[in-house]
């Protein structure tokens, strides 16, 4: 293979983990405001990836969301640093919900921190980018499935018809685990990239600790096992919840998380591990004659690496939120929180706590989306070789996510959400009557899922093409 040409990849690391008393959270239900320790290191980690032409860096962020600003402001601070120009740069969110808070909203104490902490995280990536790039070598590529059951569709309905998260064993669920192992010319893995759809709330309300939830303790895992650097890569995981979700314990995530770093593992130490084919050699004469064959590993094409970074125009719905209601409605529940927190009524502080969230909700609605028809989704596309990956600034259904998977002209496409940035729940149009959190929540018109995934697919044939 000729090195001019050939894929090279470099991986870097930096601890992001915030102070232990950081504005947390930012569940509806949680009585608390400041996370009160760490109980694991949360990361930032880079895979930088060259042809020799064109250049791409994948930031995977123990983070739970990235805002556009955030995003940008993480990606041009990257830019700056290393030279790579900012649409060649991908910034993913873990979406982990026991980080610090992304914005302030009914939170308050100890987001004073969070500022700081962000100046903070993008010195950490442009850091580990640079060290990345500065450890580039020529890499193999391997990919295969696996298959993980950690996960469930987490929309559900009472008798009543009350809508509640929880698990829903009926509805539709990925339960694919992808995985992307490139190996050095000594044939030691660099890195391991994996690709699952599944919400990181196995910590809750009742949590007051820092973690990166299950995709943390998966990386652990996976590195343990079978070395180099592992990237997680958040599937379309809108409805897709942990079997066990919105927990105190802290072994559940690290169980959780270690069941699917072991598949994950499993799947890489496979690729290279255990032969795709066997070829005879010959008879050796022993006490019983042994046959010897030599063993072929099914790599993949991994050159040209392309890269687009686009806008994909979808609908929005009717009857979006007012800002002015929106906003009122905000200050109306924060001055009730306040009032309970002073007056000690714990039945007060629940209600306007969660409705302080709600409201909220509907206000940034309002505030992104507000007199539109339309939005452009982000969506970012790196693809080499036999291998496809497509992020995009929302929180995807699962079924976009299998249907993208399906009809791309790539036989490995990783679909994330969580990319680049954060706009809301993107549902199904066979979700949209049934309402529930996700729906009410979503600016998004009930075709814009079919829109976008055409024309996911669409490009994805016309990357392919040579």
């Amino acid at each position: 293979m000729n090195n001019t040409h050939a894929l090279r990849a470099g991986t870097g690391r930096r601890n992001i983990t915030p102070p232990p008393n950081i504005a947390h959270g930012g569940w509806g239900a949680q009585k608390h405001e400041q996370a009160e320790g760490i109980d694991m290191d949360l990361w930032a980690t880079v895979l930088a990836l060259t042809d020799g032409q064109t250049t791409a860096l994948l930031l995977d962020i123990d983070i739970q969301i990235l805002t556009n600003e955030r995003a940008d402001a993480i990606r041009a601070a990257v830019s700056s640093a290393t030279g790579i120009a900012k649409q060649n740069i991908r910034a993913s969110a873990t979406h982990t919900h026991s980080g610090p808070v992304p914005y302030k909203s009914w939170i308050e104490k100890g987001f004073e921190m969070v500022g700081p902490w962000f100046e903070k995280l993008y010195v950490a990536c442009s850091d580990a980018a640079k060290e990345a790039l500065a450890n580039l070598q020529p890499v193999q590529t391997f990919a295969g499935r696996g298959e993980c059951h950690i996960n469930a569709n987490r929309r559900c309905a009472t008798l009543t018809g009350e809508r509640f998260l929880g698990v829903n064993p009926e509805g539709p669920c990925d339960r694919e685990v992808l995985v992307v192992r490139l190996d050095s010319p000594d044939k030691v893995p660099l890195a391991t990239i994996a690709n699952y759809a599944c919400h990181p709330t196995i910590m809750g309300p009742p949590n007051r600790l820092v973690t990166p939830d299950y995709p943390g303790a998966m990386k652990r895992v996976v590195e343990q096992g079978v070395g180099g650097k592992c990237f997680f890569l958040q599937g379309a995981a809108g409805d897709q919840g942990p079997l066990l979700g919105f927990q105190a314990d802290t072994t559940v995530y690290r169980n959780f998380g270690a069941v699917l770093g072991h598949e994950v593992a499993k799947v890489a130490l496979g690729l290279t591990g255990v032969p795709a084919r066997v070829t005879f050699r010959e008879i050796v004469p022993s006490g019983a004659p042994l046959g010897m064959y030599s063993g072929e590993f099914a790599g993949c094409r991994n050159v040209p690496l392309r890269i687009l970074d686009k806008e994909i125009s979808v609908p929005l719905r009717d009857g979006l939120p007012e800002k002015k209601v929106a906003a009122e409605k905000l200050e109306f529940w924060k001055n009730k929180l306040k009032a309970g927190r002073e007056q000690n009524d714990s039945a007060a502080i629940t209600e306007a706590t969660y409705m302080s969230r709600r409201a909220d909700l509907q206000l940034r609605m309002a505030d992104d989306f507000g007199g539109k028809t339309s939005v452009g989704v982000r969506t970012h596309f790196i693809t080499f070789g036999d291998v496809a990956f497509v992020g995009c600034n929302i929180e995807p259904f699962c079924e976009i996510g299998m249907n993208v998977k399906k009809n791309s002209a790539f036989p490995i496409t990783c679909l994330s959400g969580y990319t680049n940035g954060r706009l809301a729940y993107m549902p199904t149009a066979v979700e949209w009557p049934k309402g529930g959190y996700e729906v009410d929540n979503s600016p998004f018109g009930v075709d814009a899922a079919e829109v976008l995934e055409k024309e996911i697919v669409a490009t994805l044939q016309q990357l392919r093409e040579p």
